[in-house]
């Protein structure tokens, strides 16, 4: 290959020097010849140089942004929840789907969610129901978001059991499910003198600034109710700055 090259580069620089109209030497000739190979060679070289290194820089996936996994829809079947309201209770307790939205300055958020009808929001600093013309501290439907500290990816796992489990565990645990990202639990507890059946559902997913928790305090009216309240928990539909 390299003689080949070799004098084909010899003929091109003698027709070259010819049509110049200058004396060519062997000499001369082979010089400028060996010259021109090599410097085709290092401009080859330059080349799988810079196609390597641009292969090397380029991750996977590079030019195009990877995609967060999608999240999936949030499916609030009101009819599931109203099915679980007790017979006793038909009637005076109803669920509809409410659009619960809280306003902080210029922080606004909303919470889509079956929830009690006639049921009032408190404040709009909250997405908190009591049932109108209620003083009592029960019943209470609560939805919203919580850090504990800092709002930065933590445990949020470890966070919710000590914020919102574990002092209810104290009382009797009637149930307390947990997987990936969800902890649900229901427990009959005291407070202040005060009995209620508490449902909480929290949720949370890797690298979130905060977790999101769903309440419900419920009196001795109320508490058979509770698989209800937990249905509906189950299916909160979060968005905005909370």
């Amino acid at each position: 290959m390299t003689s080949r090259i070799g004098a084909h580069g010899s003929r091109v620089v003698a027709t070259r020097i010819a049509s110049a109209g200058l004396a060519a030497s062997p000499g001369l000739v082979a010089s400028l010849a060996l010259a021109a190979s090599l410097a085709a060679s290092f401009a080859l070289a330059a080349s799988f140089a810079l196609a390597a290194c641009g292969k090397s820089e380029r991750s996977p996936g590079a030019g195009s942004a990877s995609a967060a996994p999608p999240v999936a829809p949030v499916t609030i079947d009101v009819a599931a929840v109203n099915a679980l309201v007790p017979a006793a209770l038909q009637g005076k307790l109803v669920f509809e789907r409410r659009e619960l939205v809280i306003q902080r300055g210029a922080h606004q958020a909303s919470y889509a969610v079956a929830a009690p009808a006639g049921w009032t929001q408190t404040s709009k600093l909250f997405a908190h129901l009591r049932p109108a013309g209620a003083s009592a501290t029960a019943p209470r439907f609560e939805v919203g978001s919580n850090c504990d500290g800092p709002c930065t990816p933590r445990s949020w796992e470890a966070i919710a059991d000590r914020v919102n489990f574990a002092p209810r565990a104290r009382g009797k645990v009637l149930k307390d499910e947990r997987s990936a990202g969800r902890r649900t639990m229901i427990a009959e507890v005291e407070s202040a003198g005060a009995k209620t059946t508490d449902v909480v559902v929290a949720w949370w997913a890797d690298g979130d600034k905060r977790y999101r928790v769903c309440t419900a305090a419920l009196d001795d009216a109320l508490r058979d109710a509770a698989p209800a309240f937990d249905r509906a928990c189950q299916a909160v539909a979060a968005s905005g700055d909370d």
